[in-house]
């Protein structure tokens, strides 16, 4: 229930921060009824197939991330809610520590591993905290770097993800793989949370770089 409060939390964020497109919620809200079908069903759990079943995901969540960047204006977004939005993995990576300890992830994809993402989580509230008493010019060339710096954080722990699964091509992890994110509601991380992160980052800095660029 707690994961499942925490993606809704992100797709409401994600609307209200981006300017309420109704468009691509609808879409989301589409691709989120398909994947957790799919995962209550057992679908992602067989990992023998050639392709990798759980490949829908990934292209899924690629194709989705890029339609949301493509599509929303960034003149229209909203710094602050964006960033309560960010704040949100701080308790994701809470939650990856809690299935670590249920044997259902690897301990490299914690935060006591090489999963650094929960930096992004605490630095989003502080941010979110200095706009509301400094102005926002201020602070705008850091976030930019900042957006840069999650985006690579986030890439990180998504390769180990990936790589740490139970798939023929799994590299990391081979004593404990990386199990819950085939099940449901966890697929709904790399699924619909991930991608709404990353194309959250890549439309603020292109609306920080037109705002940095007239400073």
């Amino acid at each position: 229930m707690t994961f499942l409060l925490i993606t809704f939390l992100t797709l409401l964020l994600f609307y209200l921060g981006t300017g309420k497109v109704k468009k691509i919620a609808l879409i989301r809200f589409i691709w989120l009824t398909f994947i957790s079908l799919l995962a209550i069903f057992g679908y992602f759990k067989n990992t023998t197939s050639t392709p990798p079943r759980f490949i829908i995901v990934i292209i899924g969540s690629i194709l989705l991330a890029l339609y949301s960047i493509k599509t929303i204006d960034p003149d229209k977004i909203k710094f602050k809610t964006l960033l309560l939005l960010h704040s949100l993995r701080l308790p994701i990576e809470i939650g990856l520590w809690h299935l670590y300890l249920k044997s259902e992830i690897p301990k490299i994809m914690t935060f006591n591993g090489y999963n650094f993402d929960i930096i992004m989580g605490i630095s989003a509230l502080i941010i979110y905290c200095l706009l509301q008493v400094n102005h926002q010019k201020k602070l705008f060339k850091f976030m930019y770097y900042w957006n840069i710096m999650g985006i690579l954080l986030l890439s990180v722990i998504v390769g180990i993800a990936i790589l740490s699964a139970p798939f023929p091509f799994q590299q990391f992890a081979l004593e404990q793989p990386n199990q819950a994110l085939l099940k449901f509601p966890y697929v709904l991380l790399p699924g619909i949370i991930v991608p709404m992160v990353y194309a959250s980052h890549f439309i603020a800095l292109n609306r920080l770089k037109n705002v940095i660029s007239v400073m």
